[in-house]
């Protein structure tokens, strides 16, 4: 038999082989003779090595942006372009019926509040096997209004809130959406400020730059304050330095005071 003297192997393909012998006989069969394990004071070391070398990166967060015609249009893409650039994997689900692709180029195509249109990854029906890290809830009128209504994404919401994770809303949605259904219940938040929206709400706060965080659940003003929003949304997703480094290359300052 011939020792092999030079193997080429990933990184965990060594750390696993190292534990033994490789021996190549006359027929060309491999055969594996297994060395001792590392003796106890090696093993930390090793055990390092070996999972070091194997690990993966982690997952990015799940984000998930319902949409509908009559969503505010710079809310809804500000609030996507943000959390990607930060790493998150965002879902942009329309909570409208699904359209005739004979009349539209996509059937999840939505008409925003000022004639801009978006065209979404899917139906929200077809995110409710999914786990969310943030659910975001862009605001703007009738938008508001179908978001409400739609018995799928109150399905998510409910499901979000009860394991208290983040959900967040903007501009009419804070009061039109998360009012209507309980979920600022006891909770400080912010809205679009007109009357009928600001009454609604119990806890009425400005905030800071316009923005309300009470727990898992983050609120803001419009869409003058939906780039705070959003690294904001970072910052409760990634942390603050991911937060600072986002805005840096957006070229605005992020306060990050929580309030």
């Amino acid at each position: 038999m011939t020792t092999l003297s030079r193997l080429y192997f990933s990184n965990t393909a060594i750390a696993i082989l190292g534990m033994y012998s490789i021996l190549l006989p006359t027929s060309s069969a491999f055969l594996l003779r297994a060395r001792p394990f590392p003796s106890p004071a090696a093993t930390s070391t090793w055990s390092r090595c070996f999972l070091s070398s194997s690990s993966t990166p982690a997952a990015p967060k799940k984000v998930l942006v319902p949409v509908a015609d009559g969503s505010e249009e710079i809310e809804s893409v500000t609030i996507v372009d943000v959390l990607v650039r930060a790493g998150a994997a965002v879902t942009v689900a329309s909570v409208m019926p699904s359209a005739s692709t004979a009349t539209l180029p996509s059937p999840w195509q939505v008409t925003c509040s000022r004639g801009v249109k978006l065209v979404a990854d899917k139906g929200i029906d077809d995110c409710l096997g999914e786990e969310w890290d943030l659910i975001a809830c862009p605001g703007g009128l009738p938008g508001a209004e179908h978001l409400r209504d739609s018995p799928a994404l109150l399905t998510l919401l409910q499901r979000q809130d009860k394991a208290e994770r983040l959900v967040a809303a903007i501009c009419a949605s804070p009061a039109v959406v998360l009012q209507a259904h309980g979920f600022l219940t006891g909770k400080r938040a912010t809205c679009f400020p007109a009357e009928r929206f600001v009454s609604s709400l119990a806890r009425y706060e400005d905030g800071v730059e316009g923005v309300v965080e009470d727990g898992h659940v983050v609120t803001s003003r419009g869409p003058g304050t939906t780039l705070c929003f959003a690294l904001t949304l970072v910052d409760r997703l990634y942390g603050r330095a991911k937060a600072v480094e986002v805005a840096k290359g957006l070229l605005v300052d992020y306060p990050g005071k929580r309030n």
